[in-house]
């Protein structure tokens, strides 16, 4: 050890400046918003080969306090078998959105401003128009899974369409969640 000790701590001092901290927690915040995105994919296709209707929405940098105040509080691990059952017909919060703040769903059964849109097509129903209600209003995205005929729609802005599960993916939740 003392005859390669210069060696020994050129190596390790190698080791040192490679092994960058900040890269690690990169990985693993990619890894933790995927994860959360894939919850809200597999709760969303679920939903919709069920026909079982559900608003989601998602925060941005507004809040949403004054809508989350409507409904009850629940502040929950993001997953999609808490999300699914959220929405099950029948149960207490299935009715309104959930608001999904910093990955973890903040509260369910909100109630939820309506668009005065009257350009809007028949087949939207409540759900599709308080997305757009609060998109107009906020930078949060909605997502509606509709009961009747099971699509997936997003709204964001004053724009409401109809997305496959990869579109949702890629188009609107990678953006909000930071993943490349």
């Amino acid at each position: 050890i003392v005859i390669f000790q210069e060696e020994i701590r050129s190596f390790f001092y190698r080791i040192g400046s490679s092994f960058n901290i900040e890269h690690l927690k990169k990985i693993r915040h990619q890894q933790n918003a995927q994860k959360q995105v894939d919850s809200i994919l597999k709760a969303c296709s679920n939903l919709s080969n069920s026909n079982t209707g559900a608003l989601l929405v998602i925060t941005d940098q507004q809040e949403l306090k004054t809508y989350a105040d409507t409904g009850e509080i629940i502040d929950a691990a993001l997953s999609s078998s808490l999300i699914e059952n959220i929405f099950f017909k029948n149960t207490p919060l299935h009715d309104g959105a959930i608001i999904i703040k910093n990955g973890r769903i903040w509260s369910a059964a909100c109630i939820l401003p309506i668009s005065k849109r009257t350009d809007l097509p028949k087949q939207y129903g409540l759900r599709h128009r308080a997305a757009l209600g609060l998109t107009e209003k906020t930078d949060a995205i909605a997502i509606v899974v509709s009961e009747e005929t099971g699509r997936i729609s997003v709204a964001q802005g004053d724009s409401i369409h109809t997305v496959t599960t990869n579109e949702l993916e890629h188009k609107y939740l990678a953006p909000v969640y930071g993943i490349s």
